[in-house]
């Protein structure tokens, strides 16, 4: 069982919300529906008093200030997802990287007032070291990617390849898991099953239950273009996280998780 000290807890639970309003219109038809998805998704987390992490483009930053600026005076973290959600990170030019990370926490900042500490690099954490070198260099500290140290249950300071500088990535012991719907069956390396209610819950709680039984940290990805179009997943979000908060779980943050990994190797 691991021996970390999440905040106080014995184990922690991370949900990430991908706020990406291109998405919902290339999926849904109306972009506009992203906006109000996370409107209602923002009265929930009131409802239930958590606060989670929103992984926001920068360009839906540009079109919706207002929205993001309300989560964050909600209480909620925001931290980027990249400007424009595709390409991927990875294969690009290092100075093409560079530019719109700068963008992107340029973006958010004009609207939010937050200058991000983090990114979730889009299409599933496909990055390289010029993805974290870029990071490094426009002043993002935590890159959250494919990349990961598969020794540690918490994010650790990693070296970049032909630099001086150091980003933390995230530790490989925990689990996850990510909404899901069939609009999109490219996503997984195998048709992916329209939304099961029933199965998503099971599976997003045995979630938790592994994280308690083991001392470590469960993350759920959700994305509110998939809660207009997925019959029952708002309530399945809503049961997930009562019982989260039940089973006693650190409700992790970027911020946090920064803040337990320390200072940097050189330090």
């Amino acid at each position: 069982m691991s021996s970390v000290d999440w905040h106080g807890h014995e184990f922690a639970f991370r949900l990430r919300v991908d706020v990406e309003h291109v998405e919902s219109e290339r999926y849904i038809g109306d972009y506009r529906l992203e906006r109000v998805s996370v409107v209602n998704m923002l009265d929930m987390f009131a409802e239930l008093g958590v606060h989670v992490s929103f992984c926001v483009l920068g360009v839906t930053a540009e079109l919706y200030p207002n929205l993001i600026a309300d989560i964050v005076d909600a209480g909620h973290e925001v931290y980027g997802h990249g400007m424009y959600h595709e390409p991927a990170f990875k294969g690009r030019p290092y100075r093409e990287q560079r530019h719109e990370m700068l963008r992107m926490r340029e973006s958010i900042a004009d609207a939010c007032g937050v200058e991000v500490q983090g990114i979730g690099c889009p299409h599933h954490g496909m990055a390289d070291e010029d993805t974290l070198r870029a990071a490094a260099d426009v002043g993002i500290t935590y890159v959250e990617s494919r990349i990961r140290d598969t020794e540690s249950p918490i994010p650790v300071w990693r070296c970049i390849e032909g630099s001086d500088r150091q980003v933390l990535v995230p530790g490989g012991q925990g689990r996850g898991a990510s909404d899901y719907t069939d609009r999109r069956p490219y996503w997984a390396e195998l048709h992916e099953e329209a939304f099961s209610p029933t199965g998503a819950r099971k599976k997003w709680m045995e979630l938790i239950d592994w994280a308690e039984a083991n001392g470590q940290m469960a993350g759920l990805v959700v994305h509110p273009w998939m809660l207009m179009i997925n019959a029952g997943e708002v309530q399945v979000v809503r049961d997930v996280l009562t019982y989260g908060k039940e089973r006693g779980a650190w409700f992790a943050s970027v911020k946090g998780l920064i803040e337990l990994s320390g200072r940097p190797l050189d330090d």
